[in-house]
């Protein structure tokens, strides 16, 4: 029989043991060192530049400038900084816990290899970078990590390969210029036909100039409405005029004229008591605009299919879809006016043969 220090060593072996597997258990997966940050000593402020890449030879540059952060190819048009500090933020916040693989071999596998990778991160902090690749996922908000030069790939928590896009769309406010339809008064197209002007009328607009006789087809009102008041770029260019982009006589311009309101400070209730105003008066307030203008002169059809942009309220060239200068290239009187009952009637029996 078993005597009571016998009992007592055996109980302490399986209570080793447990705490044993506990152990094991615990450590299956992670670094067999402490845990430490993956960038030691980082620090998102003292980064001044971040060049991404990825597998398809896409490659985006930001540099931190006074004001955020900015595309130096594009004569520092602004990204969105907070995009930026929220990536820098995440890569901070890696760390060496989850140690996934040690050999190279398996780097292309977790995507995380020289030639093989779905991001490649070059954080330049003074005149030192160092190159971060971000792979494939093993769940939701993690990602494969790897420095470069190092033999060890990490799973790491609150990032994923796709909040480094490298293309400029994913970086920036692509919205370039932005008017309320409501809001427009007057519309001048000019392209290769000639000159075509449009003003509102009560609810409705109406095609100036119309010769007397004819009548206005406004069906193509909507889509000049929609690409007159709301542009949006593909990428900015720069501020600077090249040859390129053929502009020194514009295929298409577009003259738009708006109304925007005029900000008033609104009168306190004490002024208005001491200027005798009836607070009971339910008359509608005065509003006041003042007219503003733009010019949409559009360009040259680069290489990728997108067209040349220049806004006269914007500093910067951009590119944009060619569906936006689809409603504008071929315009012509023709397309605006109504044809006849007779007109109609000789157009279907020529159509019928």
């Amino acid at each position: 029989m078993l005597n009571r220090s016998n009992i007592l060593l055996a109980a302490t072996l399986v209570v080793q043991i447990v705490l044993l597997a506990i152990s094991v258990a615990a450590r299956t997966g992670r670094d067999d060192r402490a845990v430490q940050p993956l960038l030691p000593g980082f620090r998102a402020a003292d980064v001044l530049e971040l060049v991404i890449a990825d597998d398809l030879d896409n490659s985006l540059r930001i540099m931190r400038s006074d004001d955020g952060w900015a595309l130096p190819h594009a004569d520092d048009f602004p990204v969105k900084s907070d995009k930026a500090e929220e990536l820098l933020g995440s890569i901070a916040g890696l760390d060496t816990s989850r140690l996934v693989a040690s050999n190279p071999a398996n780097f292309p596998r977790l995507e995380v290899a020289e030639d093989g990778f779905r991001r490649k991160l070059s954080i330049a902090v003074g005149d030192e970078a160092t190159v971060l690749y971000l792979g494939g996922s093993a769940g939701a908000d993690t990602v494969y990590t790897r420095l470069e030069g190092e033999n060890r790939a990490y799973l790491g928590a609150g990032l994923s390969a796709w909040e480094a896009p490298t293309q400029v769309s994913g970086w920036i406010d692509a919205s370039y210029v932005s008017v309320p339809q409501e809001d427009l008064i007057r519309i001048k197209v000019s392209n290769a036909k000639g000159s075509l002007e449009f003003a509102p009328d009560g609810g409705t607009w109406r095609y100036l100039g119309l010769p007397e006789g004819e009548s206005f087809e406004d069906t193509m009102m909507p889509s000049i409405l929609r690409n007159a008041s709301s542009v949006r770029m593909v990428e900015p260019l720069g501020r600077t005029l090249l040859d390129e982009y053929g502009l020194a006589e514009p295929a298409v311009t577009v003259e738009v004229e708006f109304r925007q309101v005029v900000e008033v400070e609104e009168e306190s209730a004490e002024d208005a008591s001491e200027s005798g105003e009836n607070e009971a008066d339910d008359s509608e307030d005065t509003v006041s605009y003042t007219t503003e203008s733009y010019t949409l002169s559009f360009g040259a059809q680069r290489d990728d299919g997108n067209i040349v942009l220049k806004s006269s309220t914007s500093d910067y060239y951009v590119t944009v879809l060619a569906y936006a200068l689809d409603a504008f290239s071929d315009l012509s009187h023709a397309d605006l006016v109504r044809m006849s009952e007779e007109e109609t009637e000789s157009a279907a029996e020529d159509a019928g043969g």
